[in-house]
């Protein structure tokens, strides 16, 4: 039975089937009531088939199951959404009156009545400028500095551990429990095979990929990560000796992490120019963004354009920005965390953009921000932000990095247009905070290297680096890891000043057991005959220079060094070499009747 509305009435009406409705229509009479056995079959059949129709209150039932699930997906939903926002607007809460508190104290200490001092007569009187306290205005205003520590991973080589070349230009990409490198300029050329780091093991592995893979590799790619799948666009293989150009391409690759298979797709929509060293982000739930980048005629493009990765449709947008490349550009909104949204509703995402170089190549420093139209989601253009504090100098082949416990973009490396320190490549880190529009440098601690061109990956509290250039060559194929939580940075700090003097202690401990081994000098007098018979042995004095103890104090009783009476030692020597000289000078004679013997 089906429920249908009816256009007299507002109460649904049930249809009745036709073979319902020629078996309650037909007379009961007696050739109904006695059937023979093939009518009794074929009765009892047409029973059944009507009983497995099911009724309309099952049908009711199961609808209103189904809706029952769908609302509470939807109110799950909701209240993750709604306990985020609540836990992070109680974060922010404590925060700022911890720090009310702390002016508060500050006031109570400073106004508390003090005692009047009777001075004498010509007594200087030292008094402490008149500092303005601070507000919480102002400390909200311009952040705590903070400190980073960086340091190298510890990577031990044997015969059977795989460990890849130099790279530059790559991109990574953090899955699981592991870092996917693809692409890139590499020691032997441009790398086509896809690389995985197992961050347990701290062991590189290379991945075997099905399918159809890019020819002949990727470097200056984009490669972004979307559930189990890596969607590669864009880049540039080997220069082309014949047509003196770099080639660039404008095609799609899907890379499935779990199938580890390869496909190239064949996109639809608007005609997107194949192109380099551009930027790419997830956009939404569905999209990747890309922006800017270089074509094959080496023309700085400076387009923006939207790919539906579900449709595989590409959408260019008509956004007013100046061309560039090499720069960077991060999204730093949470609507990415949602990825079960099915709409085809392109939201409003906040997209940053830092860095680059111009049409003329010179590097810059702005910092943009995607603007929409006012309650819309169409973009108009990429808008400068006059932002406060330090920034950056202008740069270009860095990355950026969102840490939401900082609410701030972190910018790392990057090459410079002129020589700081006689190197081209930058060392230093800085943060911008949106909320503030300010600019603020990170004091770096560890090893902290210069570097452009590499890739960089978040991991929780930390920021994976690999690869790029530094000082003119290429850097060390290691995992740089900088760590920004400030209690894990300090004690990081702490124990590598222990480690530091620890070790200055035993080169001098090293030092002084050798200075004194040195200082032990054997000042021979001459000597009187041995055959006199007023042989007095003067022998030899032993120096020993006073040093100074570095060591630290011991209860094991310490051994005395044994001292030689040299007089007495050579004395018996020449004896003995006295009573045998007629052996010694008739040696052949003697191993001659020794043979004989």
């Amino acid at each position: 039975m089906h429920f249908r509305s009816s256009s007299q009435g507002s109460s649904p009406q049930i249809e009745i089937l036709q073979s319902e409705r020629t078996l309650l229509t037909t007379p009961v009479t007696q050739s109904a009531l006695f059937k023979t056995f093939t009518e009794m079959a074929k009765a009892k059949a047409f029973s059944n088939s009507i009983q497995r129709i099911p009724s309309p209150r099952a049908r009711l039932t199961l609808q209103l199951t189904h809706n029952k699930a769908q609302r509470e997906q939807i109110i799950s939903q909701l209240t993750e959404r709604h306990q985020e926002v609540i836990g992070n607007a109680l974060i922010n809460g404590n925060q700022k009156k911890q720090k009310i508190r702390i002016v508060q104290k500050q006031k109570r200490r400073d106004h508390s009545p003090k005692k009047l001092v009777n001075l004498k007569e010509g007594a200087k009187v030292y008094q402490m400028p008149n500092l303005e306290l601070p507000t919480f205005e102002a400390e909200f205003d311009h952040p705590t500095e903070l400190t980073f520590y960086s340091e190298v991973q510890e990577f031990y080589r044997s015969v059977k551990t795989f460990r890849p070349s130099f790279t530059e230009s790559g991109t990574m990409i953090f899955y699981g429990d592991s870092l996917y490198l693809y692409g890139g300029i590499a020691g032997d050329g441009i790398r086509d095979e896809m690389l995985r780091f197992d961050l347990r093991y701290q062991e590189w592995h290379m991945v075997e990929g099905l399918g159809e893979k890019p020819k002949n590799g990727r470097a200056a790619h984009t490669l972004i990560s979307l559930k189990n799948h890596f969607i590669l666009f864009g880049g540039a293989c080997k220069f082309n000796v014949k047509l003196k150009i770099r080639e660039c391409f404008n095609t799609i690759y899907d890379y499935n992490v779990t199938m580890r298979f390869w496909e190239k797709i064949n996109t639809q929509g608007d005609y997107i120019e194949p192109r380099r060293h551009h930027k790419a982000c997830v956009y939404g739930w569905k999209w990747m963004l890309i922006y800017g980048g270089i074509n094959s005629n080496e023309q700085v493009l400076g387009d923006t354009a939207l790919y539906n990765i579900e449709k595989m449709i590409w959408k260019q947008w008509d956004v007013k920005s100046t061309p560039i490349c090499c720069h960077s550009i991060i999204n730093i909104s949470l609507s990415t965390k949602f990825n079960d949204n099915t709409t085809d509703l392109i939201p409003a995402e906040i997209i940053y953009s830092f860095g680059g170089k111009d049409q003329t190549g010179n590097s810059t420093n702005f910092i943009k921000k995607l603007l929409f139209y006012p309650n819309t989601t169409t973009a108009i253009a990429w808008e400068t932000i006059q932002a406060g504090g330090k920034p950056p100098l202008p740069c270009h082949n860095h990355t950026m990095e969102y840490i939401k416990k900082i609410q701030g973009i972190i910018i790392l490396g990057g090459q410079r247009d002129d020589l700081i320190n006689g190197s081209l490549e930058s060392n230093q880190c800085f943060i911008f905070y949106p909320q503030l529009n300010l600019w603020q440098e990170v004091q770096m601690e560890g090893n902290n290297l210069p570097r452009c061109a590499h890739t960089s990956v978040l991991l929780s509290s930390k920021i994976a680096v690999f690869g790029g250039i530094g000082n003119g060559r290429y850097l060390e194929p290691l995992i740089n890891y900088i760590e920004t939580d400030q209690t894990q940075v300090s004690s990081k700090i702490t124990k590598e000043q222990f480690n530091k003097r620890q070790t200055q202690y035993l080169l001098i401990k090293q030092k002084s057991s050798l200075d004194r081994i040195e200082s032990l000098n054997f000042t021979p007098k001459q000597l009187p005959s041995f055959h006199n018979d007023s042989y007095k042995g003067l022998g030899f004095k032993i120096h020993t220079k006073k040093q100074q103890s570095y060591s630290t104090k011991s209860f094991q009783p310490q051994k005395r060094q044994a001292l030689i009476r040299y007089d007495i030692l050579i004395g018996f020597v020449s004896r003995v070499i006295e009573d045998n000289k007629d052996i010694l000078n008739n040696f052949d004679k003697f191993m001659r009747k020794q043979s004989i013997k």
